[in-house]
């Protein structure tokens, strides 16, 4: 299973939306996840994927893509990594 099923299997769960509607191009605020929605949203991807997001980065996140893309750079780049844009990495949960 990839990141877009995992994140829409997240959201179908939590927004009662269908995969049809979890495109890469659909906008979160569209389908019901506002700014405290992203929140919980990120904390569940926390979860699942075992990363630490932050939140600075909830106001660049506006497609589903954005959000996959994301995860996918944190989920690769090893913990501690240095970024030349400032981007936090996956730190491991303890």
């Amino acid at each position: 299973m990839n990141t877009l099923e995992i994140l829409q299997d997240l959201l179908i769960k939590e927004y009662k939306l269908t995969r049809e509607q979890l495109t890469p191009d659909a906008q979160l605020a569209s389908l019901g996840v506002d700014s405290l929605g992203l929140i919980e949203l990120m904390f569940l991807i926390e979860d699942r994927f075992a990363i630490t997001l932050t939140d600075d980065k909830s106001l660049i996140l506006v497609t589903i893509g954005d959000l996959v893309a994301y995860v996918d750079h944190l989920v690769v780049v090893p913990a501690g990594t240095p970024q030349p844009d400032g981007a936090a990495t996956a730190m491991p949960v303890t």
